[in-house]
């Protein structure tokens, strides 16, 4: 009887040490599956044992695409202005990651990153300066326009290891985009209204800028482009408009982009009572209606998902919800 006690516990035994060592290999299946290997825009290959934990992102619409992608303590470090709520539209996001990540190599070796992310815009000896000290540097094509927006997300999600939740964040950015495209399309074309924006150096816009876009998107004709006739002017470029230019462009709405730096320059308000006491502009439909909107600089200069808030934010001003 008792062999057979013993034989028993001894069958037990072998029968728990192989459900051990079916979790372990699972364990160590799971962990394969984390690898992977991305290729930047530059071609060149990066290897990830595992997703990175420890990320640095060096722009301000790069930080906005990484805070929606991962946890935050995944976050080592972000641009300067993450913070600026007028400049960056994640600075609400960003409030749980603090430390702010200096483009220098040595602040940003200090901080041991796994994974650096810079856009294409960078300058080559940024990026070489942080290849040199052996520290990973993913290169992502920087947006220009609304629509290369989800292109940057894909790119950025699959450096950090997130592919599917980068696209969750296009859908939900198309979403939004498509719903206000479906009321601007339900409009006539008599209730379209013409806008104008104006940075704190003066009136600017045309198809050369990703606001034209979003004013497109919202169902607002951006007159910039029928005021601006000077045949020296190049089509895709943007300058500023005379204040000859703002009257004949006659827009129903001014759209003034506030963002002080830190209080260097005039604030939006001020700007905009400026503008309304302007005699040269009395005759402008926006100036004797008083039709002005003033918005944080992040809604104009969006290059990531949060340009779907743009889109409907405008949309709203002019036309209600």
């Amino acid at each position: 009887m008792r062999r057979l006690f013993f034989l028993i516990l001894a069958l037990l035994a072998v029968v728990y040490c192989s459900g051990c060592a079916g979790t372990v290999d699972k364990q160590n299946d799971a962990a394969k599956k984390q690898s992977y290997v991305v290729q930047d825009v530059r071609g060149k290959k990066l290897s990830f044992e595992s997703k990175p934990q420890k990320i640095i992102s060096l722009y301000v619409y790069g930080d906005e695409v990484l805070l929606g992608l991962v946890d935050h303590k995944r976050i080592a470090g972000l641009s300067k202005w993450v913070h600026d709520e007028d400049l960056a539209m994640g600075a609400k996001e960003a409030k749980d990651v603090p430390q702010i990540a200096e483009s220098n190599p040595e602040a940003i070796l200090a901080l041991k990153p796994d994974l650096v992310l810079l856009p294409d815009s960078s300058k080559p000896e940024q990026i070489s300066s942080l290849e040199d000290v052996e520290i990973k540097v993913f290169v992502y094509p920087a947006a220009s326009r609304l629509s290369n927006i989800p292109k940057t997300i894909k790119a950025i999600g699959g450096a950090v290891g997130e592919p599917e939740q980068a696209e969750k964040l296009i859908a939900e950015m198309q979403k939004k985009i498509s719903a206000v495209e479906a009321k601007v399309k339900k409009m006539q074309p008599e209730d379209r209204k013409k806008g104008l924006l104006f940075l704190r150096f003066g009136a600017i816009g045309g198809k050369g800028i990703i606001f034209n876009d979003i004013m497109t998107a919202a169902g607002v004709e951006d007159c910039y482009e029928a005021a601006r006739h000077t045949i020296a002017d190049k089509p895709g470029t943007s300058r500023i408009l005379s204040k000859e230019e703002v009257v004949q462009a006659n827009p129903d709405y001014i759209i003034i982009a506030t963002w002080s730096q830190g209080g260097a320059y005039k604030a939006g308000n001020a700007q905009l009572e400026e503008l309304y006491a302007d005699p040269a502009l009395a005759t402008v439909t926006a100036v004797k209606k008083k039709q002005a909107i003033v918005i944080p600089q992040g809604y104009v200069n969006c290059l990531s998902q949060h340009a779907a808030d743009s889109v409907e934010l405008l949309h709203e001003a002019v036309y209600g919800k």
